[in-house]
């Protein structure tokens, strides 16, 4: 080949390569993973980072009803499932796949887990059933995500926006970083009407606890009118 031919070749192929300021060739980098959704029809009941009291929320909630089939975001292995993840049972039922490039997803609070450590499962596999298992106020899935150990955003990796599939009260949450205005499921309310019936209960037993005595007193008096008369 010609010099000149080669020299032309090799300034063109110079400038397809991205440079740094320096002027090095800056290398390719791999383009960056794509989740699934982990269920359909869920909505986003609290977003990533949402104020929880003085802690923020490490994860995205979907708010869907109990023994919705959860699938894995994208293909990995099963490196946890159990109940107990890291000595806490505050995940409940809780799967981890590890998947390229360093990342991770935890999948929480399911009602059961159908896979085990070891398992390779493929992007969009059933994985488990929804559920409200562990420190949970309500049927709901919590999904986090790892990047090399740390805890990310996962709508970073999710196909789809969240916020068009979003709760009300979520959004205002991740808007205004109210913590008030997270939200959660209808926490049981049987403890307070336990204690109005036993306030009403105990009210009605001191109630007839004093009629007697103020009786007996009415009678005594009346006693001694009648024999001083």
């Amino acid at each position: 080949m010609p010099k000149l031919a080669q020299l032309t070749l090799a300034l063109l192929l110079a400038a397809s390569l991205p440079v740094h300021a320096s002027g090095t060739p800056e290398p390719s980098e791999a383009p960056a993973s794509r989740w699934s959704l982990p269920l359909d029809g869920g909505k986003v009941s609290s977003f990533f980072g949402a104020l929880r009291g003085k802690r923020a929320h490490g994860g995205v909630d979907f708010s869907t009803p109990t023994g919705t089939p959860i699938k894995a975001t994208d293909s990995g292995t099963v490196v946890a499932s159990t109940n107990r993840y890291d000595g806490d049972k505050k995940y409940g039922e809780v799967v981890v796949i590890e998947h390229s490039n360093g990342l991770r997803s935890l999948y929480a609070h399911l009602k059961e887990r159908l896979v085990r450590v070891g398992d390779m499962v493929s992007a969009g596999e059933l994985i488990g059933h929804s559920g409200t298992t562990g420190r949970s106020t309500g049927p709901h899935l919590h999904l986090e995500a790892f990047k090399d150990g740390k805890r990310i955003d996962p709508q970073h990796l999710l196909d789809e926006p969240l916020e068009e599939n979003a709760l009300r009260q979520a959004l205002n949450a991740k808007r205004n970083g109210d913590a008030d205005a997270v939200y959660s499921a209808p926490r049981i309310k049987a403890k307070a009407g336990k204690t109005s019936k036993r306030s009403r209960h105990g009210g009605g037993k001191a109630a007839t606890a004093k009629a007697p005595t103020r009786a007996k007193a009415v009678a005594s008096k009346s006693s001694k009118r009648t024999r001083r008369g």
